[in-house]
């Protein structure tokens, strides 16, 4: 499996509360950079994990991914329940051989009262 489909099953599992599963795609000593947890990986996956019992009907949906050596970034629209507008969401994850070492996770919410036509994605 290549590396571009580890990371999208790594955040798919943790969004469907799969910790298992998602602890067994990182190193022991796997870090991210979100400021909001502390900044063991596992403190993260705990995290995302409890956030898909809050919101069962969640989504996640890659819009984009690049990968670039052992780096693969993934943009994607995130929601947390139907009729939700989401965040658009920038993934990057750094892999030391098959497993993640490392996440860095930028979120924006998306808004209706945007003037750009484009859209986010």
């Amino acid at each position: 499996m290549d590396k571009a489909q580890r990371a999208r099953d790594f955040l798919e599992a943790a969004r469907a509360g799969d910790i298992a599963t998602a602890r067994a795609m990182v190193t022991a000593t796997a870090r991210h950079h979100n400021m909001y947890f502390a900044a063991e990986m596992t403190v993260l996956i705990d995290a995302i994990a409890a956030a898909s019992v809050q919101f069962p009907a969640s989504t996640f949906t890659p819009k984009r991914i690049i990968t670039d050596g052992n780096m693969v970034v993934i943009h994607s629209h995130v929601t947390h329940q139907p009729g939700d507008a989401g965040m658009a969401v920038f993934h990057m994850l750094r892999f030391d051989g098959d497993l993640i070492a490392e996440l860095w996770d930028v979120g924006q919410t998306i808004s209706a009262d945007s003037p750009n036509q484009a859209g986010m994605f």
